[in-house]
């Protein structure tokens, strides 16, 4: 699998992180095996950013783009975009046993649109950013009330592409299994080890099982909806709650050398 870049056609990061991020998360509701037929497309309202994948395949063919094959290559381009920091039109094709099965595209939406350097509103935080400070709140899913998040900072901040690609990878985690099936456990480390990602069931606290569609929507929402709303990038602890009763926990850390950094505050939180 090989990328072609366009350097005049810039994409502002986070743009790109939440809309990988939102793709990937439809990715991880579709079963892993499922074909891809024509197209998939993604794009955030109001975002200077597409992406889309093409199976330019007839349906009779035997190879055909999967989910599962998305998924790699979303995975690969975003982790590509970011080591590089090449946030700029990429395409690439994709390749089964040298025969192509389908295409990755992610552009710019209006190529006429300036990315000023003023405005910082879509762009990543400083690498070199202060001590997150202690806060909480609670979140409910518009899609299912029942599902409550109750969120907790606490420590120090990560950096905020380390976080970004913590979330990817953990949906990428996610992805094979059923969405239906329990998730007793999920831990997920970004690409450079910075931050790590723990999610898993709490036994007994509620009749709702804790599934990886449970997992993935917490992964979700806690990204679009408390870090990048907040500006936030820091150990958080989420505490989540089916109809009242606690059936899940997800904790983001930060990793200093592989080695993560814990404080009491989680148990507190709890």
């Amino acid at each position: 699998m090989s990328f072609t870049f366009d350097h005049r056609r810039t994409l502002r990061p986070l743009e790109v992180y939440q809309t990988g991020i939102e793709l990937m998360y439809d990715l991880a509701q579709r079963d892993w095996m499922e074909v891809v037929l024509a197209v998939i497309i993604q794009q955030i309202q109001g975002f200077n950013v597409l992406m889309m994948f093409v199976n330019p395949q007839p349906p009779n063919l035997p190879n055909q783009l999967q989910t599962m094959h998305c998924v790699s290559s979303l995975y690969r381009a975003l982790t590509v975009m970011t080591d590089g920091v090449l946030f700029c039109q990429l395409r690439s094709q994709l390749k089964i046993h040298s025969l192509r099965v389908g295409a990755l595209s992610i552009t710019p939406v209006d190529v006429s649109r300036t990315l000023a350097a003023n405005d910082p509103s879509l762009s990543m935080p400083d690498e070199q950013e202060p001590l997150v400070g202690a806060d909480s709140g609670q979140l409910v899913d518009d899609a299912d009330p029942k599902f409550v998040i109750n969120y907790f900072f606490y420590g120090k901040s990560i950096n905020s592409k380390e976080v970004s690609m913590g979330v990817v990878e953990a949906m990428a985690t996610a992805a094979p299994f059923d969405k239906d099936s329990e998730c007793k456990q999920l831990e997920a480390v970004s690409p450079d080890g910075g931050c790590g990602i723990f999610i898993e069931s709490v036994p007994g606290g509620s009749r709702q099982m804790f599934a990886y569609k449970h997992a993935t929507r917490a992964l979700k929402l806690l990204y679009e909806q408390i870090i990048v709303r907040q500006r936030r990038f820091g150990d958080l602890y989420l505490d989540l709650r089916y109809d009242g009763q606690r059936f899940g926990e997800l904790r983001m850390l930060k990793f200093v050398g592989g080695v993560a950094n814990t404080t009491d505050a989680v148990a507190e939180a709890r």
